[in-house]
C-alpha cells in the first residue's frame, strides 16, 4: 500500500463521511483509512511531549495519558458486510481522551453528531415550522485559559437563565433573543493563533418561522451578560432538510490540533480535561451519546473481517478473513 498523502482533509468532508459510516461502501473505507492515520500520527507525535511533562510534574494522569495514546489504535479490526456493501469499525483499543488524540476526538465527534442529527429528524418531524440558525457567540481573547473559559461558560448560563425566564415570566422587563428558541445544542471550541486564547460557542438553534432571532438585540444582550464582548453571528442553515453543515460546525473537535502547537494542545487539554464542552436547550435535551467509539454491527449477515495496523506512520491491511 502506497503512502498516505498528508494534506488536511475538510472537516465537513470527514465529519459528514463519519456521520454516515453506519452504511459506508467500499470506495469510502480507503478515505476514511486515509484519515485515522493522519489522526493516530498526530496522536503518536504528541506522545514525547506528554512524556516531557509527565517527568516534570511526576503527575500520574499524564502517566495515564501517556500510556493510553501508546496503545491508542494500533490496530483497527473493521467487518465488511457484502451483502449490505457495508464496511463497519468492529474492534479497536482507543483511550477516549479526545483532548489529547485526534482519533478519539474524530470517533467521539461522529458518534455525537450522529445522535443529535437522529434527534433534529424526530424534532423537525414533529414540528415541521421549526427553522434552524447557526449562532456563534464569543468572548475576547486572553492569555488565561481557564480564565476565558470560566467566563464564556458563565456568560452562556446566564444566557439561557435569561431564556428560561423570559418564556415563564409574564412581566414585560423579562425579555431575551433566547426566549425564541425553541430546541438548541451547542459546544465550545477554543482556538490560538498567537494573539491569545480564543473561546466561542457554537450552536443549532430551532425558531419558529416568525421568531427570527435578530444578531443586533442579540448582540446588546450578550454584551450585558460579558461585560466585555458584543460579537455574535446569527445566520440560518440553508436547507432544513439537509442541516448537516451546520451540525459538523457544532460537533467538530473542541481543539484544532492542526492550529495548535504540542505543548499548547497538551495546556488545553489539561485545562479543559474536566470541563462540559457540550450543551442542550429545550426540545434537543436528553439526547444520549454512545460511550463506545466502535460501530454498530450487523447481525446475522456473512462478513468479512479486515484488520489493519499502524506501520511506520499509516493504517496498512495485515489480514483478511472469511
Amino acid at each position: 500500500m502506497k503512502g498516505f498523502k498528508k494534506e488536511k482533509p475538510p472537516l465537513a468532508e470527514s465529519l459528514t463521511t463519519e456521520a454516515n459510516e453506519g452504511s459506508d461502501h467500499d470506495g469510502n473505507i480507503t478515505k476514511k483509512i486515509e484519515r485515522y492515520s493522519r489522526a493516530r500520527e498526530r496522536a503518536v507525535n504528541i506522545i514525547s511531549h506528554v512524556e516531557q511533562e509527565f517527568q516534570k510534574s511526576g503527575s500520574p494522569y499524564l502517566e495515564s495519558i501517556r500510556d493510553g495514546l501508546v496503545e491508542c489504535g494500533n490496530y483497527l479490526h473493521f467487518r465488511h458486510y457484502p451483502t449490505k456493501d457495508q464496511t463497519r469499525l468492529f474492534n479497536a483499543n482507543f483511550c477516549k481522551k479526545h483532548l489529547f488524540c485526534p482519533l478519539c476526538a474524530i470517533r467521539r465527534a461522529s458518534k455525537s453528531l450522529s445522535s443529535y442529527l437522529e434527534r433534529y429528524k424526530v424534532i423537525r418531524a414533529e414540528n415541521p415550522s421549526l427553522v434552524p440558525y447557526m449562532v456563534t457567540l464569543t468572548v475576547k481573547n486572553g492569555d488565561d485559559l481557564n480564565e476565558r473559559y470560566n467566563h464564556l461558560a458563565n456568560c452562556v448560563k446566564k444566557i439561557t437563565a435569561n431564556r428560561t425566564r423570559a418564556r415563564t415570566s409574564k412581566r414585560v422587563s423579562h425579555k431575551s433573543e433566547f426566549a425564541k428558541i425553541e430546541a438548541a445544542v451547542g459546544s465550545y471550541e477554543f482556538t490560538n493563533k498567537g494573539n491569545g486564547w480564543h473561546p466561542h460557542v457554537h450552536i443549532i438553534a430551532l425558531v419558529e418561522p416568525q421568531s427570527t432571532i435578530d444578531a443586533e438585540t442579540l448582540s446588546k444582550e450578550w454584551l450585558k451578560m460579558t461585560g466585555d464582548s458584543y460579537i455574535v453571528d446569527v445566520r440560518p442553515i440553508g436547507n432544513p432538510e439537509d442541516p448537516i453543515s451546520g451540525f459538523v460546525e457544532v460537533f467538530k473537535y473542541a481543539l484544532k490540533f492542526s492550529d495548535l502547537s504540542y505543548q499548547q494542545q497538551i495546556h488545553a487539554a489539561l485545562t479543559l480535561k474536566s470541563r462540559r464542552l457540550l450543551f442542550s436547550i429545550g426540545l434537543f435535551r436528553g439526547v444520549v451519546v454512545p460511550e463506545s467509539l466502535l460501530d454498530e454491527q450487523l447481525h446475522d449477515l456473512p462478513y468479512i473481517d479486515m484488520l489493519y495496523r499502524f506501520i511506520d506512520g499509516q493504517y496498512l491491511l495485515k489480514e483478511v478473513t472469511d
